[in-house]
């Protein structure tokens, strides 16, 4: 009897050791990820969705790059959105920056929106800005204007300068803090802006790419069509 039960001890052991990894798996969600790099048509369909408000879906995948264009003279929102949502971790947008036509309406965005019960966002928004924005931080000719906001809970926004012409990263880091969002914003590695919220970090944000002509970042309206090359996105959550 006593060699028996030692028999059927040691199976049991055995097998329970061989599955930890399965049983483990089993009540340890694995923290979302997601790494874009816009070369796979079948990878972008499944991992994103257009969100372009009254605006013709007006983007591609070209070289390696997500292409997005505004048509010129117009109100165009040309947007698209990750399926999924996180919370905590870094967001990095990989973006090169055109040379805008000086004071004219158009922007990029890197941003992460939630608009379930209530509506929250962290934004990058990038473009040559109005004359009294650049002026307030004495932007060189070619530099574009950054502006790092919050819009809700607090609102709360700052502007920036980078270079025209060239790729740039772009970087929020979300931290939960007693419960609520500490955000940072990086533009190439630097950190230029850092914020408590009073967003709750249960929040789930779902990432965006846009180009827009947005009325508030210049003084003219846009008078040829207008594009932005995505190089890269990625989203790591903190561990």
């Amino acid at each position: 009897m006593k060699s028996i039960f030692r028999t059927v001890f040691i199976l049991f052991s055995t097998l329970l050791f061989i599955n930890c990894g399965v049983v483990e798996n089993l009540f340890i969600k694995k923290a979302p990820s997601l790494i874009e790099h816009f070369d796979n048509q079948k990878e972008f369909q499944k991992n994103w969705i257009n969100n372009s408000w009254k605006s013709p879906a007006s983007y591609s995948l070209e070289d390696g790059k997500l292409k997005i264009t505004t048509r010129p003279n117009s109100k165009d929102r040309v947007k698209v959105r990750s399926r999924q949502a996180f919370t905590t971790g870094n967001y990095t947008w990989k973006i090169f920056i055109p040379t805008f036509k000086p004071y004219e309406q158009v922007s990029i965005g890197a941003f992460l929106y939630h608009n379930t019960a209530k509506e929250f966002e962290f934004d990058f928004e990038i473009g040559y800005g109005q004359k009294i924005d650049r002026e307030k931080i004495n932007l060189k000719e070619e530099e574009a204007i950054v502006f790092c906001v919050s819009q809700f809970s607090p609102s709360n926004s700052s502007h920036f300068g980078v270079k025209m012409g060239e790729f740039s990263d772009f970087k929020m880091e979300l931290l939960d803090v007693d419960g609520f969002y500490l955000v940072k914003w990086y533009i190439n590695n630097q950190k230029v802006k850092e914020l408590q919220t009073k967003v709750k970090s249960t929040i789930k944000f779902k990432a965006h790419c846009s180009l827009e002509n947005l009325h508030f970042m210049g003084d003219v309206k846009t008078s040829s069509e207008n594009f932005v090359l995505f190089d890269r996105f990625s989203f790591l959550k903190n561990e």
